[in-house]
């Protein structure tokens, strides 16, 4: 790979997202601008920050990473996304855009009417997302190391001009830059998958998927579909931008749109991940699986340009997660005044001191996917049941949500120490249903006592 052009190519792609940022946080004016885009967001610019919050680096480094040690079932992973997205389309979205609220854990205060259950949930989101936020930087950690590159001074300049825009001008500047990123990676990832087809006589020895490899990864199967689907349907980067939608409708034809374009794009780094397991590469240690296979199969220039926009389906990803966590601190938790000019300078520096810790915190993990699914999880477990029951049922009861998360928390911890043949993703997942369910009757029980004292 032609690391001149790589270096000049990438920073002046990062000069223009921070122009496009800039332009369009101009008129930023108080949290609803910042964290929601003033609702006003249209289908195409919404379609394509969808993309871009799917599409990161956990997708396309951690697939084909995955895909390198199992094969084609790996595909089970980005594929959860996608549904998630499709489901989204399907109706979902547009009962999460008919909410009047900025973050997923205000929920809990709307419906089950409890401000202790909306900042626990809103722990909750903020840990999950938190520790996407770090599987990202540690993508771009290994995607620098397989180029060749270990300059800590270029990594953290890098991301400093990451922070700059999106601590700037929140959503706005996100899914402007959001655009940008995610129509140059998928026209890039595109062109380079048919040269690599086209040229490279060892595609016609890629094996074609077999059920019975499914067998290998049983393990996992339930963590890579699953998680990813369930958490699509509660994260906050996803849900921000349902409720900044200009109508439910506009973001149900998005979300169904945003899927079918995954679902083409995420074929491509399962595809050279097994394509690198035919040819038998040595991957350098800590290296990335999808960029050493891009760098054999191509020439220096495209090879160079595929590197800009891998980093630009990780940009894309990393400023959603940074906007939604300062979301849920900013605005679940009181700590400054709404709907002023006054609190945009707290809120900026919130944002700022996120993505710091983010990276700090990066240096201390390496697997990807590891990080991701355990991430979902954790959200899924406590948060899922409740969340989704409130889509349908805008009345419900503290004690049901309460027992909800306990009991969801409960099994995520309990189904690690203690493993079961049952999936635990799926056992959690069930284990809150019945915490829910123990909740709703609890209350019909004590609705029925109160009833017949009452009769007294």
């Amino acid at each position: 790979m032609n690391l001149s052009i790589f270096i000049c190519v990438l920073f002046v792609l990062q000069l223009i997202y921070w122009k496009v940022a800039r332009l369009s946080s101009k008129d930023v004016a108080n949290q609803q601008d910042y964290f929601l885009a003033g609702k006003k967001v249209q289908f195409f610019p919404l379609m394509m920050t969808f993309v871009g919050v799917i599409v990161g680096g956990g997708l396309v480094l951690g697939s084909a990473e995955e895909a390198y040690l199992y094969g084609w079932p790996v595909f089970f992973y980005p594929l959860g996304g996608v549904l998630g997205l499709l489901i989204l389309g399907a109706g979902l979205g547009k009962l999460l855009a008919q909410f009047s609220v900025s973050t997923v854990a205000q929920i809990f205060e709307v419906v089950y009417r409890s401000s202790m259950l909306k900042k626990a949930a809103s722990i909750l989101s903020m840990t999950s997302l938190f520790m996407i936020l770090i599987g990202q930087i540690v993508a771009s950690s290994k995607f620098f190391v397989s180029l060749g590159i270990s300059s800590t001074p270029l990594f953290v300049i890098f991301w400093a001009i990451v922070i700059i825009y999106t601590v700037q001008g929140g959503l706005k500047a996100v899914i402007s830059t959001d655009v940008v990123q995610s129509l140059l990676f998928m026209a890039v990832f595109l062109i380079c998958f048919g040269y690599v087809v086209y040229y490279e006589p060892m595609v016609s020895s890629i094996p074609m998927p077999k059920f019975e490899s499914l067998g290998l990864v049983s393990s996992k199967f339930a963590g890579w579909l699953f998680m990813p689907l369930f958490f699509m349907l509660i994260e906050q980067d996803i849900a921000q931008r349902c409720f900044a939608g200009a109508s439910p409708k506009i973001v149900s034809r998005a979300a169904i749109a945003a899927g079918i374009c995954t679902l083409v794009i995420s074929l491509i780094p399962v595809f050279f991940g097994i394509l690198a397991q035919s040819m038998q590469l040595e991957v350098p240690f800590g290296g990335s699986v999808f960029m050493t296979t891009i760098i054999a199969t191509t020439n220096p220039i495209l090879s160079a340009l595929v590197a800009c926009a891998v980093l630009a389906a990780m940009i894309s990803t990393a400023t959603a997660l940074i906007n939604a966590i300062s979301s849920n601190l900013s605005s679940d938790f009181n700590i400054i005044s709404v709907k002023t000019n006054d609190s945009m300078p707290a809120v900026r520096r919130i944002t700022f001191l996120i993505s710091l810790a983010a990276i700090i915190f990066a240096f201390f993990f390496d697997n990807i996917v590891d990080i991701l699914i355990q991430s979902y999880e954790l959200s899924v477990s406590c948060l899922f049941i409740p969340i989704f029951i409130a889509l349908f049922k805008r009345e419900g009861n503290f004690m049901s949500a309460l027992l909800a998360i306990l009991f969801g928390a409960a099994g995520f911890v309990f189904f690690r120490i203690y493993p079961i043949e049952f999936p635990r993703e799926i056992a959690s997942i069930f284990l809150s249903l019945f915490g829910f369910a123990s909740g709703e009757a609890i209350a019909y029980f004590r609705q029925n006592l109160k009833a017949a004292a009452y009769e007294r």
